[in-house]
């Protein structure tokens, strides 16, 4: 919708009443780790997009939303947003606790990981998850996860990976004009979507999730069949 050239036509109302369902089943997840990825997210998406007067609009717009959500999060949850004394908070930071000290236990563990879904054969000989009184599961966050599992040498390279990403993102944006607008929301849902992704993976273990991992992966596929056609007519100039 950004992207869109007349933004009051029948495609710019289509593209309003979508993201309107978006976010109003977003909040309905009354998952507070999603609603700010995807703030963030959508504000890096109108940073790169509009201009300043229409990034006030859409800034009176969204603040009805943020309090709306609030709302939503204190009578369903019955906590706030950053609420130390909300349990499943507690939980998230205690097994977080114990998958770090699992990880630094051992130097091999650092090195190569403790292998992939190990956690699942052998949480009760690490005494993890509070000795069972947790449900067991994951880390609750995708950095810590790939460097458990995997070491610290797998989480750098999925970092790096995700880094070249990022920049060739940020980089197509420039490239792709206003005229190709398909083209340049993708990229700049991409982009948006990518810093949200990232965001969420702290308190989320989101390349566990096989549909929310394969959405970014078509996504990173569509952005790189943008970016080659790109670079193709650089080139035969």
């Amino acid at each position: 919708m950004i992207a869109l050239p007349r933004k009051l036509s029948r495609t710019g109302t289509g593209l309003l009443i979508a993201l309107a369902i978006l976010v109003g089943a977003l909040l309905l997840t009354v998952m507070r780790a999603s609603w700010l990825s995807f703030l963030i997210s959508a504000t890096v998406i109108a940073l790169c997009g509009l201009k300043w007067r229409s990034l006030l609009v859409i800034g009176a717009c969204a603040l009805p939303l943020i309090i709306v959500g609030g709302l939503v999060l204190h009578q369903k949850r019955k906590v706030g947003f950053f609420d130390s004394n909300d349990d499943s908070i507690r939980w998230r930071q205690s097994v977080q606790r114990e998958g770090f000290q699992l990880l630094i236990s051992k130097p091999r563990h650092l090195v190569v990981g403790i292998g992939m879904d190990s956690l699942k054969s052998h949480w009760r000989a690490w005494g993890m998850f509070e000795q069972g009184r947790r449900p067991w599961g994951h880390m609750h966050s995708d950095y810590l996860q790939i460097a458990l599992e995997r070491g610290l040498p797998a989480l750098l390279a999925w970092l790096i990976w995700m880094a070249l990403y990022g920049r060739m993102l940020w980089r197509l944006r420039r490239q792709v004009g206003s005229d190709n607008w398909i083209e340049k929301g993708l990229v700049l849902g991409a982009l948006g979507g990518l810093v949200g992704f990232l965001i969420s993976g702290v308190v989320h273990y989101n390349w566990g999730d096989s549909e929310v991992v394969m959405t970014f992966y078509l996504i990173m596929g569509l952005s790189l069949v943008i970016e080659r056609e790109f670079r193709s007519v650089t080139l035969a100039k």
